[in-house]
């Protein structure tokens, strides 16, 4: 049996539920728990013997880049999680282009791997994103992990 496991590299402040109480422009001021938090499940996953991919926002990369390169030498995958969080529903095509080129740029250059996937932040490629899956193949992406088989307020 092949099992896969992966984890969304973002901090606290910047999952959707927050993105009506917290701006952007809080983000700095606010505490970063990204880096403690990543580094206790790197422990764990060490200890359990496993690898990981690490879809990892590139806001938390251009801040964390030895965060990023821990990931990386740890033998785990780093794919991208976009630039801040963003939705895809909300971006226009070329708009998503750009933060797609943007956190990929920072996240090879910290982790020194090739990026070859893509998790749309709260799984946000849906019906309203046609073009979203013909962007990341334009892009380069290899695979796409963003569409959850479920009912959910912020996705599904």
């Amino acid at each position: 049996m092949l099992n896969a496991l992966s984890v969304d590299v973002e901090d606290w402040f910047q999952v959707g539920a927050f993105e009506d109480v917290i701006s952007r422009d809080e983000w700095d001021t606010l505490s970063h728990r990204v880096e403690r938090n990543s580094d206790a499940v790197l422990d764990l996953f060490d200890k359990a013997g496993v690898k990981a991919t690490f879809f990892t926002l590139g806001w938390v990369a251009e801040r964390y880049p030895e965060l990023v390169r821990r990931i990386a030498n740890a033998g785990h995958e780093i794919a991208s999680h976009g630039w801040d969080h963003q939705r895809v529903f909300t971006f226009e095509p070329e708009d998503f282009r750009k933060d797609l080129a943007m956190a990929r740029a920072v996240l090879e250059e910290a982790s020194d791997q090739r990026v070859a996937g893509y998790r749309a932040p709260s799984f946000s490629i849906d019906a309203r994103t046609p073009w979203a899956h013909e962007v990341l193949v334009d892009e380069g992406y290899a695979y796409s992990s963003s569409v959850a088989p479920i009912i959910h307020d912020h996705y599904g």
